[in-house]
């Protein structure tokens, strides 16, 4: 028998984790929720979607788990304390497909997709987003982060609060301090201090046309 999965969110990212732990879970995805001052009947679909200060009323704790799908890590931590006032189970998400050692741990309604790989004794706080990253061994990624498509050396420490952008990489033994935002391809090779910014200056536009050049090779 599965378990009831409520799961609070309504855009790309709640569909993509519904439709996760439907195919690849002991979870049975019966229902939405959204924080009040978003809440729109026009948004339901098959499941029934329910205002979040309802929800204890709606889908009961005791026979219900939710599972948080928002990308935004502050908002996320705020629906994710709630939710343990109002006595939820939290369940993680750990693909089946992705690459893992046993030794992993894991916190409370974290998300770790198929395209992530996982080298021994990594460590995965509460609240928790992992998309198609690579960590590396003895790493720890602390409550309420983000990292999506990034790669770590060994032994690193990412501070709660933390956003990684694409193909951002961390040199081994690294400490990223708590609210740190390390944009797209940056390259990050020290510590960095709380709230911290890095940003990577980004391609540039050649001042030619795609088909000026494609003719050079044609010649």
């Amino acid at each position: 028998m599965r378990n009831n999965l409520i799961v609070y969110g309504i855009g790309k990212y709640a569909e993509y984790v519904s439709y996760v732990f439907q195919e690849d879970s002991n979870y049975e995805v019966i229902g939405y929720t959204i924080e009040d001052h978003l809440y729109n009947t026009d948004l339901q679909n098959d499941k029934p979607l329910v205002p979040f200060s309802e929800i204890d009323n709606s889908f009961p704790p005791n026979d219900n788990s939710l599972f948080i799908a928002v990308g935004n890590n502050q908002v996320r931590s705020r629906i994710f304390n709630r939710a343990l006032e109002l006595g939820y189970c939290l369940p993680s998400y750990i693909s089946t497909q992705c690459r893992k050692w046993n030794n992993l741990k894991v916190g409370k309604n974290s998300f770790i997709d198929e395209g992530c790989v996982l080298q021994p004794f990594v460590e995965i706080g509460n609240n928790c987003v992992l998309f198609t990253s690579n960590i590396g061994h003895h790493t720890k990624i602390y409550d309420h982060s983000l990292m999506s498509g990034a790669k770590t050396g060994g032994n690193v420490r990412i501070g709660e609060f933390s956003y990684i952008g694409l193909n951002a990489s961390i040199k081994q033994n690294v400490r990223i301090g708590k609210n740190s935002i390390i944009s797209m391809n940056s390259a990050i090779e020290h510590d960095t201090e709380e709230n911290s910014v890095y940003s990577n200056k980004g391609t540039q536009k050649r001042n030619i046309d795609s088909l000026s050049l494609g003719n050079r090779f044609l010649k």
